[in-house]
């Protein structure tokens, strides 16, 4: 598997060269092209990306709104999901069970519900290929379990929305909102979990100055015997098989 971080902004106003559309993940393997989400920002511009399927976390705009004239492709996700998206003309849609793999391309996915929405649930995946595997989380208040959710991947993909400020919420007795990378490293710290990348920054995120969030990151990770980072738009991962190290490549940010 290949990944590259189509984008890597949450729903804000500010935007910068290294986080500049909504996030979007493109996973590809032998032949196929999975994008996971598919934001406002991506709307007219999926020719370039040539997806052979869509996956969908949740239905806030910055995760699906690209969608809202069709899709060119199949797209998956929950029945949550894709009742609210039932006013976009998608005509190929797939129903993605809780907690059960459904291969796409050659490809294992398997969703987790998550906290991060009372009104567009969601949740992440579990995505592996013969002893591949990386968990997608770009929004999370709490992921339940996540000590079981989380054993034997090889990186973990998360929410960068805020470093150390928790956004988590109680909306009635539900959490909402966004949990702190730090909050974020604890959980893959416990499940054993040695490489992280976080995406869908948010504006605390994108207006710092890059080598220095960059270096917090990492030192952060350090503490809890993790490799951290902080994805920027147009970088690629090279994913090899699990034992093996993974290796990050950042590519020329488009204009």
């Amino acid at each position: 598997m290949e990944l590259t971080f189509l984008g890597t902004r949450g729903e804000i106003a500010v935007r910068t060269r290294r986080h500049r559309r909504h996030s979007a993940l493109l996973v590809q393997h032998n032949d196929a092209r999975v994008m996971i989400d598919c934001g406002a920002d991506w709307f007219g511009r999926l020719g370039a990306i040539a997806p052979t399927a869509i996956v969908l976390t949740h239905a806030h705009p910055d995760h699906a709104a690209g969608l809202a004239e069709g899709a060119p492709c199949p797209v998956y996700a929950t029945k949550e999901t894709l009742d609210l998206l039932r006013r976009f003309p998608i005509r190929d849609t797939h129903r993605m069970p809780l907690q059960k793999s459904v291969t796409i391309g050659g490809m294992r996915f398997k969703a987790f519900p998550v906290r991060h929405s009372i009104r567009a649930p969601a949740v992440g995946y579990r995505v592996s290929a013969r002893d591949r595997c990386f968990f997608y989380l770009p929004d999370v208040a709490r992921l339940p379990d996540a000590s079981d959710v989380l054993r034997g991947i090889n990186v973990y993909i998360g929410d960068g929305a805020t470093v150390r400020r928790s956004m988590v919420r109680h909306k009635g007795r539900t959490l909402i909102g966004h949990a702190p990378i730090t909050m974020q490293l604890h959980w893959c710290e416990k499940a054993g979990v040695r490489h992280a990348i976080f995406t869908h920054c948010g504006s605390p995120t994108v207006r710092a100055d890059a080598r220095m969030l960059n270096a917090s990151v990492r030192r952060l990770g350090r503490e809890h015997g993790i490799d951290a980072s902080v994805a920027c738009d147009g970088d690629r991962l090279a994913f090899p098989g699990c034992g093996q190290r993974n290796s990050t490549q950042r590519m020329p940010k488009r204009a």
